[in-house]
């Protein structure tokens, strides 16, 4: 019985020994192979109830990490935040505290409408309007119409703006004979610090019998910087453009071809008159030109968000407007949609010399068509056609 009894043993051990062998043959360490039953046993899955604990604490882990990650979303937002609206209030901050009582006035309706922006583009030191610009948008059509002014235009100050003149002690101009009688650019400087844009809004809607809705204010170093932050701007100069003058600090210097304008480059070729016959009447048609090959680099949208800061940094840093971000960002979806073939350019009709006396008649006609929609009749609605003359009109489609 003992014999049998060790004969069974012997062979269980050598069933035992040649399993191993064979195991570790197959690269199963001896460690690993006593180890097996061991892991079997522990990977085992653990019960109902402790699997109801682990996922609680799984649940209570992740809205942990959430909740982190809600703070910190929360704290960048409002840092961010706090520096755009910083910003916005710095911006808004600029625009003048008139005194001076102004017809225009914030447009309740937003929809279907036409809106009147007045554009000054003004020298260095911000006291003349060399640019006058009335940029005139309709909701509804999508159209851009843009009705520059020149500034050599003859106006008088209506008896309102000449009244608060002598109220403040300032000098009112009086030219052959007539009280506030001045050139166009003139009007900014004649109001002082504080009403500058208020006498020239004013004006305007005198002149051209409409109401401005808002002003946008840019002196020239603006402009070399809104012309630098898109990258410059690809442009045809017709013709060689020479001219110096150290006490303006002013040096032009363009040859003519096709070439591509920065900043510096592109004040040159807008700041120069006095070579054209028609001095500045040239100079606003081609003012007019550039402004809209800068407007197609701005609305195409890779260049508009490849240098969508170094924009918002300029116009916050550089540029007056009274119309508050509340309101511009109503008009930020058509901005989005708006087309530059949408856009027209004209001046004004009137004939030129020291000073621009404007064609009455023929500045309603204009802005009953470009403005509010009226046309003209036959054979005053082909006056884009009619050749230009130093003392003519200028008008582009």
């Amino acid at each position: 019985m003992g014999e049998r009894r060790a004969t069974y043993n012997r062979r269980k051990i050598g069933q035992e020994v040649s399993l191993q062998q064979q195991q570790m043959r197959q690269g199963q360490t001896r460690q690993e192979y006593f180890d097996e039953p061991w892991k079997k046993h522990s990977a085992k899955q653990p019960g109902r109830r402790m699997q109801r604990r682990l996922e609680k604490r799984q649940q209570k882990r992740h809205r942990g990490v959430l909740l982190i990650i809600a703070v910190l979303l929360l704290l960048v937002a409002a840092y961010f935040g706090s520096k755009i609206f910083v910003a916005m209030e710095k911006w808004q901050g600029k625009a003048e505290k008139s005194d001076f009582s102004v017809s225009a006035q914030t447009p309740e309706k937003i929809e279907d409408e036409v809106i009147n922006v007045a554009i000054f583009g003004t020298d260095e030191d911000g006291f003349r309007t060399d640019v006058n610009i009335i940029a005139s948008f309709h909701t509804a059509t999508q159209q851009l119409h843009l009705l520059s002014v020149p500034r050599d235009t003859r106006v008088t100050m209506t008896q309102e703006m000449t009244r608060f003149l002598e109220e403040k002690g300032r000098t009112v101009p009086e030219r052959n004979g007539v009280y506030g009688q001045c050139k166009l650019t003139e009007v900014h400087a004649y109001a002082g610090e504080g009403n500058r844009c208020a006498f020239s809004v004013a004006i305007l809607e005198e002149i051209l019998g409409i109401k401005i809705d808002y002003y946008v204010k840019v002196n020239i170093s603006a402009f070399r910087q809104i012309v630098d932050a898109v990258g410059g701007v690809d442009f045809d100069v017709a013709s060689r453009l020479y001219y110096v003058d150290p006490v303006q600090n002013l040096y032009i210097d363009l040859y003519p071809g096709m070439q591509h304008l920065d900043g510096n480059r592109a004040e040159q070729l807008v700041r120069y008159r006095d070579g054209y016959a028609q001095k500045d009447l040239k100079r606003i048609e081609v003012q007019q030109q550039f402004i809209q090959a800068l407007i197609e680099k701005i609305c195409n949208s890779e260049t508009l968000m490849e240098n969508l800061d170094d924009l918002l940094k300029v116009a916050l840093d550089c540029t007056e407007s009274d119309i508050t971000w509340k309101e511009a960002l109503k008009y930020m979806k058509y901005a989005k949609s708006f087309r530059p073939e949408n856009m027209t350019t004209d001046t004004i009709p009137g004939e030129g010399g020291a000073y621009f006396d404007m064609d009455e008649e023929g500045t309603k006609a204009l802005v009953d068509w470009r403005i509010y929609g009226i046309e003209p009749p036959p054979a005053e609605q082909n006056t884009e056609e009619r050749p230009t003359t130093e003392e003519g009109t200028i008008t582009n489609g």
